[in-house]
């Protein structure tokens, strides 16, 4: 569950490209990755770790960004609001708890 790919060149304004990615899910620079884009590849590693762990307890490291869409798949209230609330917290540790591929609660 690695982190997007923003852009082959240095972005000047994290911020403002966060915020604009997380306005429109399709956005990206040149050569980077849409939120949409991270939040599907995600998601495909989530249910395949569910797939292969059943009925165990199993502890994900990742970053961010990377969480933040997993968490907006299910809660598409987390928007860049949140995202930006979290950013500077390290570690910030979300708990979701799972029965199949089915979330059952996320705690955060």
């Amino acid at each position: 569950m690695r982190e997007r790919k923003l852009s082959d060149e240095w972005v000047k304004d994290f911020n403002e490209i966060a915020q604009k990615q997380w306005e429109d899910f399709n956005f990206k620079l040149p050569n980077g990755e849409s939120l949409k884009e991270v939040q599907e590849r995600n998601i495909k590693a989530l249910n395949h770790i569910l797939s292969e762990s059943k009925n165990q307890t199993v502890v994900i490291g990742t970053h961010g960004t990377a969480l933040s869409t997993i968490i907006n798949y299910y809660k598409p209230e987390f928007r860049y609001e949140a995202f930006n609330a979290i950013k500077h917290v390290f570690p910030w540790v979300v708990s979701f708890e799972f029965e199949g591929e089915a979330l059952k609660e996320i705690r955060y």
